[in-house]
């Protein structure tokens, strides 16, 4: 159980660190010590840092599907749709937030052959999966196009809650204007 514990504790605390300062400044000294074990400890966890990181990125990709709307619910497509922005709203304006973690990744490590891209991408996959079900199940026009320009619009407006630290109010009026303009009314 404590060697869970501490698994559990290390993904954690590396997620943080990984997100807010990136996965390259960060040591695995520094996670070892800020948690107060060694690196003996870590690396029983963890054969490498970047099996670390290949964890923080499961974990966080599990979290962010947990924001999708409940494919099951009573919501309608443009409800759910309407709602992943909703929830990047939130996630935008908590204090500390420092863009998507997986765009993140992507640009720090920049080679799309790369292990960690390559799981990134895979998140924004299934995002977009996500987004072309709920369009096609309300009969757009050009699911896979509206699918692809709410992505970009996603990840958009991550970086630039980023770059000028609030969640801009347009996202939303751009996101109905995309659903209207493929006939998701």
């Amino acid at each position: 159980m404590a060697s869970e514990n501490t698994r559990d504790r290390l993904v954690e605390h590396a997620t943080g660190l990984f997100h807010r300062e990136g996965y390259h400044a960060v040591g695995v000294d520094r996670v070892a010590a800020d948690l107060g074990i060694s690196k003996k400890t870590l690396y029983k966890q963890f054969r490498s840092k970047g099996d670390l990181l290949r964890e923080v990125l499961e974990r966080c990709h599990d979290m962010a599907v947990r924001d999708f709307p409940d494919e099951a619910d009573d919501a309608t497509p443009r409800e759910r749709l309407l709602g992943i922005f909703d929830a990047q709203r939130v996630h935008g304006e908590a204090p500390g937030f420092s863009g998507c973690f997986f765009v993140n990744i992507g640009t720090e490590f920049r080679d799309p052959s790369h292990p960690a891209v390559r799981q990134a991408r895979s998140h924004k996959d299934q995002l977009r999966g996500y987004v072309r079900r709920q369009a096609d199940r309300a009969g757009a026009s050009e699911p896979e196009v509206l699918a692809e320009q709410l992505v970009v619009l996603h990840t958009g407006a991550a970086d630039y809650t980023l770059l000028t630290g609030h969640y801009p109010d347009s996202v939303r009026a751009a996101v109905e204007a995309l659903l209207t303009a493929h006939g998701i009314d």
